[in-house]
């Protein structure tokens, strides 16, 4: 009898156990309340129910682009970071503390084993949620703070915000940057409506805006002595940086020059600059898995020779890279548009839940590939914007021939088309979407180089002759426009 009743007894005991550990895991707290720690029981099971309150009254009332916009203040992901690892590390204590209230000495060795693997097991299960909370919400931060410099608003201009996406290309052995793929996207502030316009990488004779050093400089446009290569619309960077009292500004005097060589030659403002980096830029799209594109004709990939086939073909960073800047049997009018084809596969593919499962990878990724003079006390405002700006259907204006001569352009004609785009008056041909051809270009990836044709392994980051290079380039894409009708689509 007496053997029994320590059976019983002991079965109890580990019954009363596991019991405190469990009610620790649904109501932290409740174990501690139910054992006579009323206060300490109190406490906990008050700020566990007062942060589930918070929750759902914020998922309820607060809309998705609102807490979008407070997912990149970084004050607030530092705070959410310190409460995460707080609830972590408080849950944790309490489930020890429910297990010392199990009184362990009195439980036999094999339930005394099993407490401590389940103890240790659950504690594992309820924070990891928040420890994982936590390094997203440090990647985010780490995200912002690097990416996005302190600065002044831009307040928008007749209703549209209006930003500058540049592909650059500086590679070893390269002499200074040269942002090949540019365009501007404007966004409508109040309807989200956006418009993407192009300008070609070999434009020359670009304007500056009227009363700046530069105007003063080139009154009749952006050229002068020498090569031509050094006086087209992707050499601004370049010059800006050789020329730094031309271009004062706080995005650095490269960045500015360009700002203003498109400025002055669509005749809008030009508020904040997007450059992405194109060797880092694979990084990105292996981060979200790949993208999606259909390939309507047959693309050298200068690989050994090897070619990507016409058809929906998955593409991992390296050989969306390739496909962006290959310039084998193709123009750059032509690469352009194939370029912005990645640009909307990547925006379309994005979709918030592949973001989120490679946030860290992606967060990490872009640091090193994307700077910007975007302010980060804009960025609230901006993610609002992008979200608006998701659902609209994109219209797209090409500067490229036969609407304009690259070598002479019409400034005029520019001006106007960009005008009447801008004010409605104008129907360009929508953009890519997930169902029809593409006819935006994206603005990532310049090719400056062109891939080799003998054996490579990596899409090539030496140099070619810029001014040998960007002459035969032009002869090719003056006698040989363009046909931007059917370059790819996107699934």
């Amino acid at each position: 009898m007496a053997a029994l009743r320590a059976q019983r007894a002991e079965a109890a005991r580990f019954r009363r156990s596991v019991t405190l550990v469990a009610m620790s895991v649904v109501a932290p707290g409740s174990a501690q309340l139910i054992a006579g720690h009323r206060k300490t029981g109190k406490i906990a099971l008050g700020i566990y129910g007062g942060l589930i309150g918070v929750l759902l009254l914020v998922l309820w009332l607060v809309p998705l682009q609102d807490l979008a916009g407070l997912a990149v203040r970084p004050w607030l992901l530092t705070a959410f970071k310190l409460l995460a690892f707080g609830v972590a590390g408080a849950w944790i204590v309490l489930l020890l503390d429910a297990w010392r209230l199990g009184h362990p000495p009195g439980l036999s060795q094999k339930h005394r084993l099993i407490m401590i693997g389940a103890t240790l097991a659950l504690a594992a299960m309820v924070s990891t949620p928040f420890f994982v909370a936590a390094r997203y919400a440090t990647a985010a931060h780490d995200a912002v703070v690097e990416m996005f410099p302190s600065g002044q608003v831009a307040a928008a201009s007749d209703g549209r915000l209006n930003i500058l996406l540049l592909g650059v290309d500086a590679g070893d052995g390269r002499v200074g940057v040269r942002p090949d793929s540019i365009n501007l996207v404007s966004i409508d502030v109040r309807t989200g409506e956006p418009a993407m316009i192009s300008l070609p990488r070999n434009l020359e004779n670009a304007r500056f805006p009227d009363g700046t050093p530069a105007d003063a400089e080139f009154p009749r446009g952006f050229s002068g002595d020498g090569d031509e290569s050094d006086y087209m619309l992707n050499a601004t960077w370049t010059f800006g940086e050789e020329n730094p009292e031309l271009f004062e500004g706080p995005s650095g005097p490269g960045p500015t020059a360009v700002k203003q060589a498109v400025e002055g030659t669509l005749g809008v403002p030009v508020h904040y600059y997007v450059a992405v980096d194109l060797q880092g830029f694979r990084d990105i799209i292996d981060a979200i898995g790949g993208i999606t594109i259909r390939v309507n004709e047959e693309l050298p990939i200068g690989d050994k020779g090897k070619v990507l086939e016409p058809g929906l073909q998955e593409l991992d960073g390296y050989h969306a890279l390739w496909y962006a800047r290959s310039r084998e049997g193709s123009s750059d009018y032509a690469r352009m548009a194939r370029q912005r084809c990645v640009i909307g596969a990547l925006v379309n593919q994005a979709d918030p839940q592949t973001v989120l499962s490679n946030f860290v990878e992606l967060a990490d990724a872009s640091k090193s590939v994307i700077t910007t003079d975007i302010p980060r006390q804009d960025l609230a405002n901006l993610v609002d914007l992008a979200l608006k700006a998701k659902d609209e259907e994109i219209t797209s204006l090409q500067f490229v021939p036969p609407l304009i001569v690259p070598a002479d352009p019409d400034i005029g004609l520019i001006h106007d088309e960009v005008d009447a785009l801008l004010s409605g008056d104008a129907k360009p041909a929508p953009s890519e979407t997930a169902s029809e051809e593409p006819s935006d270009p994206p603005a990532d990836e310049p090719a400056e180089e062109a891939p080799a044709e003998e054996s490579t392994d990596e899409p090539t980051d030496e140099p070619t002759d810029d001014g040998a290079q960007d002459e035969e380039d032009e002869e090719t894409e003056e006698q040989t426009p363009v046909e931007m009708s059917s370059v790819c689509s996107y699934e």
